[in-house]
């Protein structure tokens, strides 16, 4: 039985560093601006002062609360200042070790570790330490190197190390313009919060100015919603690519190690009998193109705000299989075996073609009773045309991609979301229920939307649209056996 260890110290700042920043510049700034003596300084910022402590000493207090030790068999861990909370994890029960080094830790040889099991919350992993980078790889040594050990996966170690290309066309696949939108008002506002309301107006007056100077004749409320469409899906796409550059995923036994990033480092140990399924996701242009982009289900990977659960940041349609084989040799795609038919092929067009219909006749009508707008309106009536256009090709697409396929006890999934196209593979073990669907229209159409339940750390189904009935109860035959 080994001793109690606790945190590394600066765990003490870190743990509540987004309120010290908060409180500390400001303090700092009218400090390095004081015209009188320091006492005067006190009196007028006393109140702050006393905050700031009271949360270094609360700090102070959690990390003295907080402390672990390794057993033969799991972690014990002891936290809590009013009510003390113990909790024991044996190392086989462990789904994933995830360590985190940001840039400004790095120096110090400090990382953030976070275990967690499948019986934990979806909000949070069920136990996270900041230690220095020995403490975490003692952890590493007693929980992940027994998976690594164990008899059942491919024999010996093997690595997958993507080309730089294909992080940037995971970036293409995945990048959101809200994430990006959001970040660029978070840092404003955080900016005005810490370096004043003068900062975060210039800064804003700095991108109104730059929005004018390249809006030539488009009118200016469209080009400024065209800048922050534009400028958030570019944050989130540098975002995504700064995240997953250096990516390497590496397989040995029944441990798969991932580990990317270069601002912040990430490393990822993941026990392969804990996953629950591999997800395959395209775009429409990545699907004319033969890309792929693969990522995982297991609880703890990808769990954090902004991060991806990559297993395979892009491939293509020959090497999809090959790096499959290479990392998770027990997932394989099957073809389409219970599918659409033609005659369903309306069902699938409906939605875009009324969507460009309500479109043609919401815009027409603003331009007839505003013509003085004219041209603000055609602007916005094609932004809002382009994206349904879009969407009429993907569900064109989705009717040649959706379906069932099934390979033993491999089931392969293929289904479509929003402007998304994906590729499920789970264990037939990994399925926690199958509904079946019809709405009045299906009934109809003599089809039936499969929608599969699995297990996850988080609510998730898959919904295949408008399979044969025949097929879907071919399906069910099969499953229920």
């Amino acid at each position: 039985m080994r001793e109690f260890q606790r945190q590394h110290p600066v765990f003490v700042v870190h743990a509540f560093s987004k309120y010290l920043i908060l409180l500390l510049l400001p303090l700092l700034r009218s400090l390095v601006l004081l015209r009188g003596d320091v006492l005067t300084w006190v009196r007028g910022t006393w109140f702050d002062i006393l905050v700031l402590l009271a949360i270094i000493g609360a700090g102070v207090a959690q990390w003295m609360a907080t402390r672990y030790a390794l057993r033969e068999e799991g972690i014990f861990a002891v936290s809590g200042i009013l009510v003390r909370k113990e909790r024991y994890i044996p190392y086989k029960n462990l789904s994933s070790i995830a360590i985190e080094e940001p840039f400004y830790l790095r120096p110090f040889r400090i990382s953030r570790l976070r275990l967690e099991t499948d019986s934990g919350s979806a909000q949070k992993a069920d136990l996270t330490f900041l230690l220095s980078r020995g403490q975490a790889e003692e952890i590493i040594g007693c929980g992940a190197d027994r998976l690594a050990d164990l008899k059942g996966g491919p024999e010996g170690a093997r690595s997958y190390h993507p080309r730089a290309l294909y992080i940037a066309i995971l970036s293409l696949i995945t990048s959101n313009t809200l994430t990006g939108v959001l970040f660029a008002a978070t840092f404003l506002s955080q900016s005005g919060k810490v370096l004043g309301e003068q900062f975060e107006r210039l800064l804003v007056n700095s991108f109104t100015r730059i929005v004018q100077i390249l809006a030539f004749n488009i009118p200016p409320a469209a080009a400024m919603a065209a800048a922050i469409l534009l400028g958030g899906w570019a944050i989130a796409f540098l975002m995504t690519l700064i995240s997953n550059l250096r990516f390497r995923a590496q397989r040995k036994g029944r441990l798969l190690t991932v580990r990317a990033g270069i601002v912040t480092k990430k490393e990822y140990y993941l026990a392969v009998e804990r996953i629950n399924y591999v997800m395959f996701r395209q775009n429409l242009i990545t699907r004319l193109c033969g890309f792929y982009s693969a990522f995982l289900n297991c609880t703890g990977y990808g769990k954090e705000r902004n991060e991806l659960a990559v297993l395979l940041p892009a491939v293509g349609d020959e090497e999809l299989k090959r790096s499959l084989r290479l990392l998770l040799p027990e997932y394989r795609i099957s073809r389409r075996k219970y599918r659409p038919y033609l005659r369903t092929l309306s069902r699938f067009l409906i939605p875009p073609l009324t969507i460009m219909l309500v479109i043609v006749l919401f815009f027409g009508g603003l331009y007839l009773l505003f013509p003085r707008f004219g041209r603000t309106t055609l602007f916005f009536g094609l932004m809002a045309m382009l994206p349904a256009v879009w969407w009429l090709f993907v569900k064109i697409a989705a009717y040649f991609h959706v379906g069932i396929g099934i390979k033993e006890d491999i089931y392969t999934f293929r289904y479509t979301f929003a402007y998304a196209f994906f590729t499920v593979t789970v264990h037939k073990d990994k399925i926690a229920r199958v509904e079946v669907r019809q709405s009045l229209f299906q009934k109809m159409s003599q089809c039936a939307d499969v929608v599969v339940h699995t297990f996850s750390e988080k609510h998730y189904h898959l919904r295949m649209h408008n399979i044969q009935i025949d097929e879907v109860e071919a399906f069910l035959r099969i499953f229920g056996r």
